[in-house]
């Protein structure tokens, strides 16, 4: 009999600042138990289905709390996995099943928008968390190695989800997201989006690297800024509670 391990795939659950009591699944961890093929490494479908199900059952019968089952990838995005949307449907129906009070989350740098699949499962999700950080196409496509074209079709693309909330790392160095023009650029392409809150953050301004943090001054601009042409809710969050900050 094959034992699944769960450790590689599943946190939790734990208290965290943003979700309270969380259960996470890292969809994006691989040389995990029973990996997908020789070069796919990251868990199987049914190997993140029948772990997360074993789980929820046996959390809701000992009457552990769960507020939030949130969804990450600790490596490779999350919207990257094969069967994102097979795992997401099937969480929403085991959350129903075991946790209906509980919400479902996603955090995700680089959606993978271009797959149909994905744009259906991102539906899935009560509170999906996406980057979306540029002001123009110069710097979306120097800070993400896309081509620009791109940042409209994923702006297109987040304005219908009802529930978007956005996530924004602000750097500067060998590219900056924080100018007068970007922050504008970028305002303009929120008012689209119409996010249900938007997240903020930053690493250590003392840092050094090519792209090292901005300061709390700049920070706080920017959330004037928001607060005047934005109707969601702006937090600033501390970049030791987010799961990735990829600069």
């Amino acid at each position: 009999m094959v034992v699944l391990n769960a450790e590689s795939v599943l946190h939790g659950p734990e208290k965290t600042n943003a979700w309270g009591q969380t259960l996470t699944l890292d969809l994006g961890t691989p040389d995990s138990t029973l990996a997908i093929s020789r070069d796919n490494r990251l868990p199987r479908t049914a190997v993140v289905v029948t772990l997360a199900a074993r789980e929820l059952m046996r959390l809701s019968k000992e009457g552990t709390k769960v507020e939030h089952i949130l969804v990450i990838g600790s490596e490779v995005d999350p919207t990257m996995h094969p069967g994102f949307r097979e795992i997401s449907e099937n969480l929403r129906a085991l959350r129903q099943k075991w946790f209906p009070r509980a919400k479902l989350v996603l955090i995700s740098n680089e959606p993978s928008i271009d797959s149909a699949e994905v744009r259906i499962a991102l539906g899935v999700y009560d509170k999906p968390v996406i980057r979306f950080e540029h002001g123009t196409t110069k710097t979306f496509s120097k800070m993400t190695g896309r081509k620009s074209t791109e940042l409209g079709e994923m702006t297109r693309f987040l304005s219908t989800l009802e529930r978007l909330i956005v996530r924004a790392c602000f750097v500067r160095g060998d590219v900056d997201n924080s100018t007068d023009s970007e922050i504008k650029g970028w305002i303009r392409r929120l008012n689209d989006l119409s996010p249900k809150e938007v997240q903020l953050f930053s690493p250590d301004a003392k840092k050094r690297g090519p792209r090292r943090g901005i300061t709390k001054t700049r920070m706080n601009e920017i959330v004037d800024q928001l607060s005047d042409k934005v109707s969601a809710p702006v937090t600033v969050l501390e970049a030791s509670e987010i799961d990735d900050c990829t600069l």
